[in-house]
């Protein structure tokens, strides 16, 4: 095939390309005053009281699991219907993707399906917000108490949008985000 689809592209403009020639000309480029403003910038977006800038939404993954403390046999459901690293992050650490198919009106998990998914080694949740919509968190944080598991918010794709009036990435335990083009 030939062809290709693309689901969206980048919005770049001169003013971004300006920020990062600005960051370039200076001696730091990580972990210096730029990611600590927008640290602050995401706290003030979203409501929330810490931040930790990633430098990926795959490593913001990992860091929510290391903070829930995820392990070795644990098992973690999601959904199949999302980029890899949501379930690479979960195999990082030695514990298993459990997969809960998407409801096909939404494309998120059907939190409808999550309770027949769980075993005595599961852990967690992890909802992705699957191309800026958010799934039926309200069902899956009531599952969540019930059988005390763990919530870590996959809002990689979901800076902006709500649930309810909250902000994606606001509602689970942790919440992650990814700025990939």
């Amino acid at each position: 095939m030939d062809r290709e689809i693309s689901l969206s592209g980048p919005d770049i403009t001169d003013v971004e390309i300006e920020a990062v020639a600005a960051v370039l000309r200076t001696p730091r480029l990580s972990l210096g005053p730029k990611l600590a403003e927008f640290e602050r910038a995401m706290c003030a977006r979203l409501g929330i009281r810490h931040a930790v800038g990633c430098n990926s939404g795959t490593s913001a993954l990992h860091l929510g699991w290391r903070a829930l403390g995820l392990g070795a046999g644990d098992e973690v459901i999601t959904t199949p219907f999302s980029f890899i690293a949501s379930a690479n992050s979960i195999l990082f650490d030695g514990a298993r993707p459990v997969f809960v198919d998407i409801a096909p009106d939404t494309w998120q998990i059907d939190a409808r399906r999550i309770e027949a998914a769980i075993t005595p080694r599961t852990r967690a949740i992890l909802p992705v917000d699957v191309f800026g919509s958010i799934p039926d968190m309200d069902a899956i944080l009531e599952i969540a108490r019930r059988h005390e598991l763990r919530v870590l918010e996959d809002s990689c794709e979901a800076l902006g949008a709500k649930y309810k009036g909250r902000p994606a990435g606001t509602l689970g335990e942790v919440g992650a985000f990814g700025f990939y083009p």
